[in-house]
This record gives C-alpha cells, structure tokens and sequence, in this order.
C-alpha cells in the first residue's frame, strides 16, 4: 500500500455533519452509525465495510454530499484488492459531482483517480490528477485533502527516484498538517521523508525523521503507522550492525502489522528482514522470503511475488542450487508478466474514463457556448438603454468639469504661492550655505593647524560641524523656536570670531517671553543680516572697539529684530567692494527680505526691513542699524502657516 493511498483514510475522520445537506437530515443517525463503523481502528474486515458502504448508497435515495462521501470511501477500499469496480465508483463520484458542481467531490474524485494511475504506474498521469485535487481544495478551502494531495505527489516523486522534489512536496504538506494538528498526516509525512533518506543512503536524516514523526505516530495510535515506524527503525539498526535492537523493531512492526490486521505490513517487514540483516544464514534468509511469499500470494500481491520471487532466486544461486534458484526466477518471470498485464489493463480503464470525462467536458463546453450566445443577445437589446444612460451621464461630466477648472485655478493660484515659498526658501538655504565662508572657514582652519594652533584649530572644527548641523536641521523645518534660533546664530557668530581673530565683540538681547518655546521663527532669516554687517561693516574698518548688537523683543504682536554694527558704514562698504570686490553680487538681503514678505503675508513691494545709515554729529559714518519685525506665530498656530 502506497503512502498516498494510507493517508487518504484520514478524510472520512472529518467531522461528517459538513457533509449532511438538508435532505440527509431524516438519515442523520443512520448514517452516524455507519460512519462508526467506517472509520473505525478495530480488525474489522475491509470487505465488510465495502459491502456495508455500498448497501448504505444503494438505499440512499438522495444524490447529495453524503453520498458523494461514500462513494468515494467505496473507491478507495477498493483500489488494491478490485480495481474495475474502483474506478467503477471513482466514475460515480465525478459525474455527480460535476452534476452538483459539487467542488468538494470533485477533489475527493481526483484523489481517487490518482491513486489508481499510480497503483497502475502511470506517475505522471497521478500527478496530474493530484495537482488538480490540490487545486481544487484550495477553492473549497479545504486543507486537508490539499494536504493529501501534496503527500501522493511526493510519494509519486519517491517512486520515480526524484527524492529532492518528494521532499519539496511532503514538506508543504506537513506545515498544513501541522496547522490542522492532523497527527495521522503527519506522521505518514515523516514516514515518506525517512524513506527518501533511506533510499539516499542518508541514515543520519533518515533516523531524524523518524525521531520527528514517531510521538505523532504514537499520538494517533494507528497500527498500520506504528508498524511502518518500528519497520524503519529496524531497517536502521540492521544497517548500522545492531542485530538484537533490529530484530526487536522488526517483531514490534509485526505485532502492530497483526493487530490492524494488515498482510501487507507484515510482508515488507519478511522482506526487509532477509534484506538488511547481514550475518544471519542464507537459509534463514530463505524460510523469510517464504513467509513472505505466502502473504504476498494470499494478498494476490503480483509486486511483492515479484520482488520476492526475484530474491529467493538469488538467494538459492549463492547456495548453488540452480534447479529452485531457476524455479523462482521463472516465477519472478511470471509475476512480472501477470503485473504488467495488470498495469495495461488499469491504463486502458484509466484512458476510458479519461475519454469519456473529455466527452462530458465538450458537452458543457457547447452548452457553454449556447449561454454566452444568449447572453450576447441580451446584452444587444440593453445597448440602447445603456446609451441613454451615458447621454445623461456625459452631461454631469461636462458639469463636473467647469466646476473642476474653477477649482483647479483656485488651486492654481494657492499653489504658485506655495511654490513661490518654497523657492524663496530654497535659495534662502542655498545663500546661507555660501560657498565664500565655506571657504574662508576651512582656510581658518588650515591656518590655526599651519601655525599649530591645534586647540583653536579643534574648536573652531567642532563649532563649523555644529552649525552646519543646524543648518541642515533647520532644512527640514519651516519653523523653528526663537531660542533655538538664536542658538545657532551664536554658533555662526563665534565662527565668524575666530576667523577675524576676535576683531569685534557680539552682544545679543532676548525678550524673557520669546525664549520659552512658544514662539516661532524662520530658520536663521537673521543670519544674512549678520553676514552683511560683518563682511560688509566690520570686516574693512581698522577700529579697535567694534561690535555687533542684536536685539530681540515682543511687542504689538510682533516679534521685533534690532541689529546695530558700528562698521564703516554702507557708502565706504560700496567703494571698498567697488576697489576689492568688482564683481561680487550680494543676494542675501534681498532673498531674506522676500521671506520675511511670505510670512508675514505682505505684498512682494512692500519695505519689510529697514536699513538706517547712522552718523556721528560731524556727519561721518559710524555704522549700520536693521529694523524688522515678524508676525507672532506660537507652535499651535504654526500648522496652518501657508509656509509650513
């Protein structure tokens, strides 16, 4: 009995009231007491159960799910020891449930039909057969014949030697198994994978599987299983030269192989004996293919007289005795013959039923046709109606699209400010980011390390880093506090000192309100301004007393920016850079004037900052005053800022 056909019993274990329909409800105990005896472990005969089932369907007026069920079990009992009427009842089992487009039936169908393809070996057929009963599982969300599907697969990838893809197969059944914590499946799981390990020559796996299904084996407590697992064990032991622990399994699998009862079990384990046990005399080898040989012609067993029949006729050859070792090679001969005469006659019932499915399927498929035909016409006479419709339709779609262009050029207009922000701010970063102090910064540097100034060359490294730092934080942020502001515009003030080796001094002023964090600015707006006083105020004069004052406070709602420097003045600035600088275009001002515009949402004309020059009483210059002022915006109104 093959792995696939084993494992197959496991479905009519199912809860059966998933298969009673309404019409089966007068026959619910009637056919409680037959699943009893169905699926039942005792030693009951297996013709017994087929007789039953089939008086069971025979009396069963309704072609419903149960009867499906049965029919099916009927197939499958009987797919070793009668095959005609198990392809008889197979047969059944497709037509009514194509009939009831019963999807559930249809996979139990396809199961049976691939374990007869495979008993007659035609694999590849099975396979077939299989996948579409996996295929059709999955529709019905039924995982558990997908698992045994997935099982027969691999069993067939076993028997053709591909033992990499009857793992790849065996496993998916397993993790379902697993999920459905269905003892029985995976225990059969295990046992197939030991097998491939086994025929591999991978002993250390092969016991590892083992290891890995016997507790679930044990779990399901079925004889049939745990006489496979102690047939393994004892191959196992045979292989590794523990006699004494070989034959303990070996009599463990025939006990359990008795209690089921099952001939088969008990064949493989005669067999397996003879086979794996080395040091026990060729005679003893031969009273084992004996027994054997018993079972396997009481079975009608033609493979296993075959197989055995071949070894009994080596067996004697080793012994020189020629006249019984050519006996058995004629009956080997025999079996042999009698089997493929068998495999044609399951192949040519296997191409009947296939022809007269295909039959059925071109019957439906021109009954298909017929429909879409008239459909087709249905769908003709609804045309016009539907034209009607879309003449409606079409008039609220051009409703709907002058109302959309309104909107849209709302929405263009709002978005061209938005834009206008973004780029304003945009090249407000890129001014900040000015190349020229990037430069003179590193040359600071260059210059503390060329005259081994290497604490000031530190500093002035670790201080350039972090207002870097904050200048690209502060890309991220439209807003940020006032207090963090003023942080940053220190940090690019004592740059600016060391670079002019401590040339002025810088004194800051800040309203006590606006530095607990509920008010927010632009990211360094002021920071341009200082730049301009340094470079263009402070940097040219040859004072000794120079400095630079910002004040910061909050009146009217506004928050208000002073900034004082007393350099020399914005004329001597212009011809110093007209003598110094010919070509040098300062765009700070005037991208920093276009933000404070934006956010206080004044027009682009508007004078937002004022630049006073400031003089001495003779009338010369003696530096620079900036005046401006900010709307006030605290963090919770700074959400709907049409710059954030």
């Amino acid at each position: 009995m093959i792995a696939g056909k084993l494992y197959i019993c496991i479905i009519s274990r199912d809860p059966i009231k998933k298969f009673i329909t309404p019409s089966l409800r007068p026959f619910r105990a009637l056919f409680f007491l037959l699943l009893l005896l169905f699926t039942t472990r005792s030693a009951v005969s297996q013709n017994t159960r087929v007789d039953s089932l089939i008086l069971w369907v025979e009396e069963h007026p309704h072609n419903d799910s149960a009867r499906i069920h049965a029919m099916h079990t009927i197939s499958y009992l009987l797919s070793e020891s009668d095959v005609a009427r198990s392809f008889t009842y197979y047969s059944m089992v497709s037509r009514l449930s194509d009939s009831l487009n019963f999807t559930y039936g249809k996979a139990l169908g396809n199961i049976n039909l691939g374990i007869l393809l495979s008993s007659s070996g035609n694999l590849q057929s099975s396979t077939e057969a299989n996948i579409k009963a996996f295929e059709q599982a999955k529709e019905c969300n039924e995982p558990r014949i997908e698992s045994v599907a997935l099982n027969n697969i691999g069993d067939n990838f076993a028997s053709l030697k591909d033992y990499d893809k009857c793992r790849q197969y065996t496993l998916q059944a397993v993790d379902i198994n697993m999920q459905l914590k269905a003892w029985h499946g995976v225990a059969v799981n295990y046992e197939l994978l030991h097998r491939c390990d086994l025929e591999q020559g991978l002993y250390a796996d092969a016991k590892t599987n083992l290891d890995k299904g016997m507790p679930y084996a044990i779990l399901d407590n079925d004889n049939y299983i745990l006489s496979q697992y102690y047939l393994g064990y004892g191959k196992l032991h045979a292989i590794y030269n523990r006699s004494d622990s070989a034959n303990n399994y070996f009599n463990k699998a025939i006990v359990c192989a008795n209690q089921k009862p099952d001939l088969r079990n008990e064949f493989q384990v005669y067999v397996a004996e003879a086979k794996y046990l080395r040091h026990i005399p060729e005679r003893e080898k031969i009273s084992l293919l004996f027994k054997a040989m018993k079972l396997a012609e009481q079975t009608q067993y033609q493979e296993g007289i075959a197989n055995d029949a071949e070894q009994l006729s080596s067996a004697y050859d080793r012994l020189n005795n020629r006249d019984s070792s050519l006996f058995y090679y004629r009956k080997y001969r025999s079996a042999s013959d009698s089997l493929f005469s068998e495999n044609n006659q399951r192949r040519m019932m296997v191409n009947e039923t296939e022809w007269k499915i295909r039959n059925k399927e071109l019957e439906n498929s021109s009954l298909k046709q017929l429909t879409a035909t008239q459909k087709r016409q249905i769908a003709f006479s609804n045309i016009l109606l539907f034209l009607i419709g879309l003449g409606f339709l079409l008039s609220v779609f051009v409703a709907f699209l002058l109302y959309k262009s309104f909107q849209a050029k709302k929405l263009k207009d709002v978005s061209q400010y938005k834009q206008k922000i973004a780029e304003t701010e945009m090249q407000a970063l890129q001014a900040q980011m000015n190349p020229h102090f990037f430069f003179n910064s590193l040359n600071s540097i260059e210059n503390f390390i060329m005259q081994n100034e290497k604490k000031l060359a530190s500093d002035y490294l670790n201080k350039f880093a972090r207002f870097i730092r904050s200048i690209l934080d502060s890309s991220n942020n439209d807003l940020i506090g006032v207090n963090k502001d003023i942080q940053s515009l220190q940090l690019y003030i004592d740059l600016e000192q060391l670079r002019f080796n401590n040339k002025f001094t810088f004194h800051c002023e800040v309203d006590p309100r606006l530095q607990s964090g509920d008010y927010n600015v632009p990211a360094l707006l002021v920071q341009p301004f200082l730049e301009n006083a340094i470079n263009h105020g402070i940097g040219p004069s040859d004072r000794t007393d120079l400095k630079i004052c910002l004040k910061v406070s909050l009146n009217n709602n506004m928050i208000h920016y002073i900034i004082v420097d007393n350099g020399i003045g914005r004329e001597q600035s212009r011809i110093y850079n007209e003598m110094n600088k010919p070509f040098h275009k300062s765009v700070g001002m005037k991208l920093t004037q276009d933000r404070i515009n934006i956010f206080n949402q004044s027009p682009a004309s508007s004078e937002s900052v004022k630049i006073i020059d400031l003089f001495d009483e003779e009338h010369n210059p003696i530096g620079t005053r900036i005046e401006f002022s900010l709307k006030v915006l605290t963090y919770a109104s700074s959400q709907g800022h049409p710059g954030g």
